[in-house]
């Protein structure tokens, strides 16, 4: 079937060459339309399963998720170490104030600040000075003060401190003695009497405890402002460093979705903009500035378009090394050219393809076109050289191009067919990236081979009729030169053999301490907006920037959200914790008995009302107590001469204290005790007034402080379902695979309703290590099936699989060696390298079962190798060539994936051309004996 297809192909392009280049000519108009603009990723998320539960988290989850997403724009000053901090604060808030109106010019802006929320508005000033210390010293406090108006207030509700005998001395007064029952009612009275000159006393004797209360409660209250003042700098304060050297201005975009690539670079750009108008300004020449852009939407942006000039630069700068490498190899500038349209149709219709079938490259595929370019290219060289050999024997045209296509088509078509299926086996793999990368790469091949099986043949047969060329092109010969090295490796065959197992062995032990490193910097493009990143945490130290890697988390009760609390206290990683108890303490219901009482605070005040207004009219107080006197010693006299003895001595008992009331008014310093009063007063009504206020805002929300809280407070840390919102920052160093492994275990003990980025590395991580073993597994019994059924020869299959086998351990010994470790992307090379390096063993062994019936094994083994050997060589070359171009890819891991195939090429080609030909022979060099 397959010598049928070679066939028609011949016929197709020896007779309709014409019709076969306008047909790529008019497919490659459509491609150009279709592919621009190209869509690349650079979520994480696009990396993980659809299915995964944690994108259906995110999901549910995303407004919440991306509700503290900004673009920030840092203001520093570049020389300041001469300037004072309220100078620095006053030229930065200069040019904030200058930039800000800029940036709510942009349509994609919501809103600009660089303050907080505001100012606390004045029903929640109460509220936002509790935490837990000034709770607790304001429940104790308010015990201690019930006591004390205990010892100063009677139970007795007609007991009033401004008056405190009320009407017994008019009462005393009207009693006539000669009445029936008179002594009765005296006695009767002077036992009030008695119990009011007591409270009296004990309240004249407690005024010098006033100024210790006063300190307590002006003491509590400047803790009060302390918690409210700080409370406020975090809400509307200024985004400062400590060192007063810069300042973020935080720009809320009107879509939050920082993944939405689209929005976030016409975001960036538009700021960009107002960064250069912003530069354009007087101010801004008048100090010494740097305005900065960082932020998920401008880091997103960047990365996007670092991906796609990685993309570009690589593919341009490996088209170019492959052309020069390939004149090289051939000596023909006729040739090198004629092979480059094809190559370009491959690369469009692989982009193409990606673009319908996934839409567009991920963060693992941005490397496709210049793979595939290299990938294709080894096709069109294996044919033209076999063209080019059998011209130079002598062979027409149409002849040269029919051996072409009917002995090596049917190669490189097995190779192609071979590096598909290998690639075929990564769409069973968990990562969406991995599934992406072996759709587009699968069939790219078999398009690739596809268009230099027609177009390459069809271009040689249209030009050599339209310059009516009959001779042969000459190439450089470089057969002598890879006979002689295919000998050498025949001859000490042995030794070679052993060699080769002896480095086999040292790097396989090397091998097997190479270890997995994953780390969200191995995919994360190096931009500016990362340095200015980390910049801005180094400046701002702990404090919550909203910058930087972060998880948030949603317990569901107060009560876990405590717990949650005290378990990332004590989890290393975390750097900042933020959440609704930030703004209500989490000890809040001890103050309900407050919040009950405040009668009782009523009455305290009251009562230094009372003592207020007993100091100011002390003299008429005192006059009071000496007409009282002197009532009392007139009845006393009369008792005396009347011999009733015990209305006497209670007589002289009441008399006794009301001199001590008048000697302890008199010992009062009025002035300061006055000021005292006044200022307890002052203190208690703020507490009463903060009590009154709060138990409004709880009355209003049912008893719920949560739902009294300011709206911004709670859109940012509550769900629509009643859950809370935690925001944890993090150490950027979670990202390196020990310490991310280490808090999710953590994490775990007390909570599994979490989500941040470095999350997404974790579960990626866990998909990758699992296709790795996979996609290994099955591109190995992938590539035995159909080098199998290919060369139908038991033998010869694992022939051909030696170069890749050794050269895939030596690989992994060169990896060690250099310190290199698996990652996000080079994780792949192993059915990358299975795909590519079978094709060096197998297109070897294809010509040399051509060459086997022309002669003895030495000589058939010597032709086979000298003439594919250049192809191999030239192939494997470009192929190097190819991922060595991504060395100046702005991804570290697309370097460290392209040294890691640049070794494992360059081993299978060094093993192609020496070990294999000496295992051939001593394969079959019994047989012919």
């Amino acid at each position: 079937m397959l010598d049928k297809l070679l066939r028609s192909v011949y016929r197709l392009v020896r007779y309709r060459a014409y019709w076969v280049i306008g047909v790529f000519l008019i497919v490659v108009v459509f491609a150009l339309s279709y592919i621009f603009p190209f869509p690349i990723r650079s979520s994480l998320l696009d990396l993980l399963p659809q299915n995964d539960p944690l994108i259906e988290k995110y999901k549910t989850r995303e407004e919440t998720i991306n509700s503290t997403q900004y673009l920030t724009v840092v203001l520093s000053l570049q020389n300041y170490e001469g300037l004072e901090k309220p100078q620095r604060e006053a030229e930065l808030l200069e040019l904030a104030r200058v930039i800000k109106p800029l940036l709510e010019d942009v349509p994609e802006i919501k809103s600009v600040n660089y303050r907080g929320e505001g100012a606390i508005p004045e029903e929640y000033e109460f509220l936002y000075s509790l935490d837990s210390g000034t709770i607790d010293r304001a429940e104790k406090l308010r015990n201690d003060l019930r006591e004390l108006e205990s010892d100063a207030i009677s139970e007795t509700s007609d007991f009033n401190l401004q008056d405190p005998y009320g009407d017994l001395p008019d009462r005393l007064g009207e009693l006539d003695a000669g009445e029936s029952g008179a002594e009765e009612e005296l006695s009767r009275l002077l036992d009030r009497l008695e119990e009011r000159n007591e409270l009296v006393l004990a309240g004249l004797n407690s005024v010098d405890e006033l100024a210790n209360w006063d300190t307590r409660l002006a003491s509590l209250r400047d803790d009060f402002r302390a918690v409210r003042n700080k409370r406020a700098e975090d809400i509307g304060g200024e985004y400062f460093s400590s060192d007063r050297s810069t300042l973020l201005v935080k720009a809320t975009p009107m879509h939050p979705e920082s993944h939405n690539i689209e929005f976030s670079r016409s975001l960036t750009d538009r700021a960009r903009n107002v960064v250069s108008e912003a530069r354009a300004t007087e101010v801004f020449d008048s100090g010494d500035y740097d305005i900065e852009l960082t932020g998920s939407f401008v880091i997103n942006a960047e990365r996007n378009s670092a991906l796609k000039g990685d993309m570009l630069r690589t593919t341009i700068i490996s088209s170019v090394a492959v052309m020069v490498a390939f004149f090289f190899a051939l000596g023909s500038f006729f040739y090198s050219m004629l092979i480059a349209f094809p190559l370009v149709v491959a690369v469009l219709l692989a982009l193409s393809w990606a673009k319908f079938s996934v839409g567009g490259f991920n963060l693992l595929t941005t490397f496709l076109p210049a793979l595939v370019l290299g990938l294709s290219i080894d096709y069109g060289i294996h044919l033209l050289f076999r063209f080019s050999e059998e011209r130079l024997n002598g062979l027409t045209v149409s002849k040269a191009i029919e051996i072409t296509i009917l002995r090596k088509g049917k190669g490189i078509f097995i190779a192609a067919l071979t590096t598909a299926a290998v690639f075929t086996t990564l769409i069973f793999s968990r990562s969406q990236g991995l599934v992406e990368m072996g759709i587009i790469t699968s069939l790219g091949i078999i398009i690739s081979f596809f268009v230099y099986l027609l177009l390459l043949p069809a271009m040689i047969v249209t030009f050599q009729r339209w310059r009516r060329r009959r001779q042969a092109v000459e190439l450089f010969d470089y057969r002598a030169t890879l006979r002689g090295i295919v000998e050498k490796a025949i001859t000490y065959r042995k030794s070679i053999l052993i060699v080769s197992l002896v480095i086999s062995i040292v790097a396989f032990l090397g091998a097997t301490q190479l270890d997995f490193q994953f780390t969200g910097n191995n995919v994360s493009t190096e931009v500016q907006g990362v340095k200015v990143q980390e910049r801005v945490q180094e400046k701002f130290g702990a404090s919550d920037t909203g910058l930087g890697p972060s998880f948030v988390f949603f317990p569901d009760n107060m009560e876990k959200l405590r717990d949650l609390e005290e378990g990332l206290a004590g989890t290393d990683m975390v750097t900042s914790v933020r959440s609704i108890r930030d703004y209500v303490p989490g000890n809040l219901d001890e103050l309900g008995g407050s919040i009950d009482d405040l009668g009782e605070l009523e009455g305290l005040d009251e009562t230094l009302a009372g003592v207020e207004s007993v100091l100011r009219d002390r003299s008429e107080k005192i006059d009071q107590l000496e007409s009282l006197v002197a009532s009392l010693s007139s009845a006393q006299l009369t008792s005396t001469l009347s011999s009733r003895s015990e209305i006497t001595v209670q007589l002289n008992e009441v008399i006794d204290q009301l001199l001590d009331v008048r000697r302890s008014l008199l010992d009062l310093e009025r002035d300061s005790t006055l000021e005292t009063v006044g200022s307890l007063r002052a203190n208690v009504n703020y507490l009463h007034s903060g009590l009154m206020s709060l138990s409004e805002l709880m009355k209003e929300e049912n008893g719920d402080i949560v739902k009294a809280l300011p709206e911004e407070v709670r859109s940012t840390f509550s769900t629509d379902k009643g859950e809370y919102v935690v925001f944890a920052g993090v150490e950027k160093s979670i990202y390196e695979s020990e310490n991310l492994n280490d808090f999710v275990e953590k994490v775990s003990r007390f909570t599994d309703d979490y989500f941040g980025l470095p999350l997404i590395q974790y579960k990626l991580e866990g998909h990758i290590r699992h296709d790795f073993v996979v996609s290994t597994l099955l591109a190995v019994l992938m590539i035995s099936f159909v080098l199998y059924r290919g060369i139908s020869d038991l033998k010869l299959s694992l022939l051909a699989v030696i170069p890749l086998a050794l050269g895939y351990l030596w690989m992994l010994g060169g990896m060690r060696v250099l310190g290199m470790n698996f990652n996000f992307i080079n994780i792949i090379i192993s059915p990358l390298l299975i795909g590519i390096g079978v094709d060096d063993g197998l297109h070897l062994i294809y010509r040399w079962q051509e060459e086997s019936g022309t002669g003895n094994l030495t000589s058939s083994i010597l032709s086979a190798f000298s003439h594919t050997g250049l192809a191999v060589i030239t192939t494997s070359i470009t192929t190097i060539v190819v991922f060595g171009s991504l060395f100046l890819a702005r991804t570290p891991g697309l370097r460290i994936l392209g040294a890691t195939a640049s070794l494992g090429i360059g081993f299978a080609m060094v093993l192609s051309l020496t070990v294999l030909p000496a295992a051939l022979y001593l394969a079959f060099s019994r047989g012919e004996k």
